[in-house]
């Protein structure tokens, strides 16, 4: 996909969750272990518009922030780790581009939107594979892999994987 159309994609994304009102927040968790999205359909609905897995989009949320959508880490680095999905803030001038900016990072709904657009591209660039997976986290072979076999534990906790 071109970048002109991922932006297009971006944007019809954006503009029906700024319509649509959706926002999500965490709540008490409806499977032990999983959490949920206040609005789920937030979740499901991401997974399904960029292509990803939602299982593990949900793995990602869940081991990144327990469904604290307001949750904000500082790394060592200077960089932050916003919202749900953990978003890192390095990413935030190419998504300025798409007209999102950090505090729109800590809706929910927003977020997981755009980390399944990150997740997808990973995807898109080595497969459907734990490689992609852990390049949703970092590219850097040994912390890509260590993230990789975080979700994957993630996974194998809630006995979606072996």
């Amino acid at each position: 996909m071109t970048a002109f159309l991922a932006r297009v994609w971006m944007m019809v994304a954006i503009t029906f969750l700024a319509m649509s009102g959706i926002q999500a927040t965490a709540q008490p968790a409806g499977v032990v272990g999983t959490g949920t999205l206040s609005s789920d359909s937030c979740l499901q609905g991401a997974a399904r518009f960029h292509g990803v897995n939602p299982m593990i989009l949900r793995a990602i949320v869940f081991h990144e922030s327990r469904d604290n959508p307001n949750l904000v880490l500082r790394n060592v680095n200077g960089s932050e780790d916003l919202g749900l999905s953990g978003l890192n803030s390095v990413h935030l001038p190419e998504l300025a581009r798409y007209g999102i900016r950090r505090e729109q990072l800590l809706d929910g709904c927003i977020n997981v939107y755009v980390a399944a657009w990150h997740l997808a591209r990973q995807v898109r660039q080595y497969g459907n594979t734990w490689v992609a997976v852990g390049s949703y986290h970092s590219k850097t072979p040994v912390h890509r892999d260590r993230y990789a076999k975080q979700i994957h534990a993630v996974l194998q906790k809630w006995r979606v994987v072996p």
